[in-house]
């Protein structure tokens, strides 16, 4: 599980009072230890944070670093202020459904995921301050960029067409994580990658967590890159790809100008994807191969009459009884599974049509396409999927835009 925001700093601190104990309520917790834009962050609200993260990576005590916790609550602070200054303060109903679909999303129910936080030392206010940031920062985003966002049908088609194009090669589903090298340097940065990946081989997500630490374009996806192939890749992450096997997630590298985690999923090979299937019914006019030619010509009569009278499946199966015994429902099969001729009269049919008469060694079929199930990359599913990835992918690509430039123009002071 995943969270990755917070609440305004006069809510925050009422509510920490409130549920702190006397003995908690050190004058050292709630210290500032950073000040952003004029609004301070505690360390009480530090230490709430690395439980946090550590319940919901699912791992023990230690998992999130003092440093980690900090940086995410620094960015929660400025994603609250930039969505604030666009008017948008979400409520306690938009927190609480937020906080709902987030527990579907791992399987659970919000008041059961509520307890197994408070049983890590986790309360309430730290997970709606969460929560709120959360829901703040995808309003803003999406009222600020979605009417920007276009994905063409010249694109989608593009990418479906790229992918149909790379038939030959072996094709990969990976996931990825990406951690910019910042002015910390790169070790710094690889040492952070090193933390992710302990965090996933302590049994979190990896889509859960690349959406919370991944500041690449895909991090709104939880790093879903969908199928790949290693030409379409950099030459660092295709000899990582190259190498890994499947549900295995790579050690940090770095990668242009940031340390990635690779996650893959899935492998296939060169003409692996599903091919179209088609559930066929026909009618037969039975004639044999070798029959001369009148009575050929009367059988395509027969058949050409059959031809009329078809307006679908259903009416196949109340004419079959006048015609050959293996007239009726096909079933379902590919186009390597149809003899030539058949293959040859299905292929340009869409869903409902009905063929010209085919000869083969038994007569004559009138042929009717039932259904037509499109190969996973040319569905109209499938592009519906890709459509949504690729749109959210660009609003990420602004997110992760914003979120640098809230950074740089922000008055940050650490104490």
């Amino acid at each position: 599980m995943i969270l990755s925001q917070v609440r305004p700093l006069a809510a925050l601190l009422l509510g920490a009072w409130c549920f702190l104990s006397p003995q908690m309520a050190s004058a050292q917790q709630f210290a500032p230890v950073v000040v952003v834009n004029d609004e301070i962050i505690t360390g009480y609200e530090v230490d709430q944070r690395v439980r946090l993260i550590d319940a919901a990576s699912g791992g023990a005590a230690g998992t999130a670093s003092y440093e980690q916790a900090l940086e995410q609550l620094i960015d929660d602070r400025l994603k609250l202020q930039a969505a604030k200054a666009a008017g948008i303060v979400p409520g306690a109903e938009e927190i609480n459904a937020g906080f709902d679909d987030l527990a579907r999303l791992n399987g659970s129910d919000s008041a059961a995921a509520r307890r197994f936080f408070a049983s890590r030392g986790v309360s309430d206010e730290a997970l709606n301050s969460q929560i709120s940031s959360e829901v703040a920062w995808r309003s803003l985003i999406r009222q600020r960029y979605l009417p920007r966002v276009r994905v063409s049908d010249a694109e989608l088609n593009e990418a479906v067409g790229a992918s149909a194009g790379k038939a030959t090669e072996t094709e990969y589903l990976i996931s990825e994580i990406r951690l910019p090298i910042d002015a910390s340097g790169e070790q710094a940065a690889m040492s952070r990658g090193a933390d992710v990946l302990r965090r996933l081989s302590s049994g979190a997500t990896f889509g859960d967590v690349a959406r919370e630490l991944s500041r690449g374009p895909t991090a709104a996806v939880g790093g879903d890159l969908g199928w790949v192939t290693a030409s379409s890749l950099s030459p660092k992450s295709a000899q990582v790809v190259s190498a890994l096997r499947a549900d295995r997630v790579s050690a940090p590298y770095v990668d242009g100008s940031d340390v990635v985690l690779t996650g893959l999923r899935r492998i296939r090979q060169p003409g692996a994807q599903s091919p179209t299937r088609y559930r066929l019914a026909q009618l037969v006019v039975g004639v044999d191969a070798n029959a001369p030619q009148a009575v050929a010509d009367q059988a395509l009569q027969q058949a050409q009459i059959a031809r009329s009278q078809v307006t679908d499946c259903a009416s196949v199966e109340a004419l079959k009884s006048k015609y050959l015994p293996i007239s009726g429902d096909l079933g379902e099969m590919t186009n390597a599974q149809m003899p030539g001729p058949v293959r040859d009269a299905v292929i340009t049919l869409a869903k409902g049509d009905i063929s010209q008469p085919v000869r083969s060694n038994d007569g004559f079929h009138i042929i009717v396409v039932c259904d037509k199930i499109e190969s996973a990359s040319a569905s109209d599913d499938a592009k519906v999927r890709l459509r949504n990835r690729m749109t959210a992918q660009k609003l990420a690509r602004f997110s992760s835009g914003l979120l640098r430039d809230l950074r740089r123009e922000a008055v940050i002071e650490r104490r």
